[in-house]
C-alpha cells in the first residue's frame, strides 16, 4: 500500500510501539495513588506535561490538559465556555472548521445562540475586516482552525489572536494539522487542542491548553484529576507517547518541512501533465503536505474506491450519507460548485512518504481518472 492519507491519521512511530509494553508495565499505577507506584506514574505524568508547557511558553503547567483527542478537547472548549458564560449567545467562527467544532456549534445554535461564520476568499483566508465588525460585546468565543485539514490553507492566527485580545473576546483554534509541524504563535491563543494520532502516536490521547483566566466549565465531571479540569484516570503511558512522537516531529521539522514542498511540487506537476483539467484547490498560503484536486467529470469517492483497489490509500473530502456522496463544506465555503465539491480528493503526506511512493501515485491515480472518466455518469 501507499498511504498518502496522514490527515486523517498516521501510523504509530516503531519507536513508540517498541517501547509501549515497557510503559504499560512501568507506569500501570494510578497516578492518583499515594503509593511509590502511583507517584512513579505521576512523575512520568507531570513531565510530559512539563515538556508541553515548555513547548507552547505556558508559565501555568495546570493549563496542559491531557484529553482522549481533539473531539473531546473542541466540544470542552465550545460547550464549557458556554456553560459558564451564559449571557455571551454569539459565537463566531469560519465555515471551514472540522465537523469536531461545527457540531457542538450547531448543538448550542439549537439553543439560541446566534452564530455568525466569517466571510474567506476564493483560496481560504478569512477576511479580517469582517471580524472586527461582527465581534460585540455578547460574543462568547472566536474559533478558527489554524491550517484546515482538507487544503492545507494556514490561517493568520496571530492576527485574529490580536484582534480578538483587543476586543476582549476569548480566542479558540484547532491546531490539529499545524502542531509539531509548523511554527505556531501559541502566545495569541487562549485555547486550542490537539491530537495525538495526527502526529505519529497512539489513538486515544489528545492535548487541551486553556486559559485559567477565563471561565469554562469541564466537560466531565468525577474524580478532578487533571486539576479538576478532566475528571478520570489520566491515561500515563499515552500522554508519555504524545511527548515522543511531538519531539520526533519537532526535531525534523525543518527537514520534513523541505521534503513535503519536493513531494508536493513533484504531484501536482505529474497531475498536471497528464490531467491539464484538474484544478488544485490551493497553492498559496497552505502547508505542502496536505492538497485537494478536483477532477472534473467523476466524483472524489469514485476515486477513492478505485485507487484503493490498486493500493493507494487517498480521501475525499466529501462524507457519505446513507449511501449518497455530500459535497464537502470546505469546497462549497470557498465557493466552488456542488459538482466541484463532490470532485475533490486530498493527498496528504507524511514523516514516512517517500518519492517513489508519490511517483508510482501519480501513474496510478492518471490511469484511474481516465477510466472512470469514461464510464462516468457523474453530470
Amino acid at each position: 500500500m501507499i498511504y498518502l492519507d496522514s490527515a486523517a491519521t498516521t501510523p504509530v512511530f516503531e519507536e513508540i510501539i517498541n517501547n509501549q509494553s515497557k510503559w504499560i508495565k512501568e507506569y500501570f499505577a494510578n497516578p492518583n495513588s499515594l503509593h511509590p507506584d502511583g507517584q512513579k506514574s505521576r512523575i512520568a505524568l507531570e513531565e510530559a506535561r512539563r515538556y508541553f508547557a515548555g513547548l507552547i511558553d505556558c508559565l501555568d503547567e495546570e493549563e496542559v490538559i491531557f484529553t482522549s483527542c481533539a473531539t473531546e478537547s473542541n466540544n470542552t472548549i465550545i460547550k464549557g465556555l458556554a456553560e459558564s458564560n451564559p449571557e455571551k449567545k454569539h459565537i463566531v467562527i469560519s465555515p471551514i472548521e472540522h465537523k469536531s467544532v461545527l457540531m457542538p456549534v450547531k448543538y448550542l445554535a439549537k439553543k439560541g445562540y446566534k452564530v455568525d461564520f466569517l466571510k474567506i476568499d476564493s483560496q481560504g483566508k478569512i477576511d479580517l475586516d469582517h471580524l472586527k465588525k461582527i465581534i460585540n460585546p455578547k460574543t462568547l468565543f472566536v474559533g478558527t482552525i489554524h491550517v484546515n485539514n482538507e487544503t492545507g490553507v494556514i490561517q493568520d492566527i496571530a492576527e485574529i489572536g490580536k484582534i480578538c485580545r483587543e476586543k476582549e473576546v476569548p480566542f479558540f483554534s484547532d491546531i490539529v494539522q499545524s502542531f509539531g509541524k509548523i511554527d505556531i504563535p501559541f502566545k495569541y491563543l487562549d485555547f486550542f487542542s490537539v491530537s495525538g494520532h495526527k502526529i505519529n502516536a497512539p489513538k486515544g490521547i489528545g492535548l487541551l491548553k486553556i486559559n485559567k483566566n477565563i471561565d469554562i466549565t469541564p466537560l466531565l465531571h468525577g474524580g478532578g484529576q487533571e486539576n479538576g479540569f478532566r475528571s478520570g484516570t489520566e491515561n500515563v503511558v499515552e500522554a508519555i507517547a504524545l511527548k515522543e512522537a511531538t519531539q520526533n516531529w519537532i526535531e525534523n521539522k525543518k527537514n520534513l518541512w523541505e521534503k513535503f514542498k519536493k513531494l508536493e511540487k513533484l504531484l501536482i506537476n505529474g497531475l498536471r501533465e497528464n490531467i491539464p483539467e484538474i484544478k488544485v484547490v490551493s497553492e498559496n498560503n497552505k502547508v505542502p503536505y496536505i492538497t485537494t484536486v478536483l477532477f472534473p467529470e467523476v466524483t472524489g469517492q469514485e476515486m477513492v474506491v478505485a485507487l484503493g483497489r490498486k493500493g493507494i490509500d487517498v480521501s475525499s473530502g466529501s462524507a457519505c450519507s446513507t449511501g449518497s456522496p455530500m459535497p464537502s463544506h470546505v469546497l462549497l465555503a470557498y465557493g466552488f460548485s456542488e459538482k466541484d465539491a463532490l470532485s475533490g480528493v486530498r493527498f496528504s503526506f507524511g514523516f514516512y512518504t517517500e518519492e517513489e511512493e508519490i511517483i508510482k501515485a501519480i501513474s496510478a491515480v492518471v490511469e484511474t481518472y481516465k477510466k472512470l472518466k469514461l464510464f462516468s455518469s457523474f453530470s
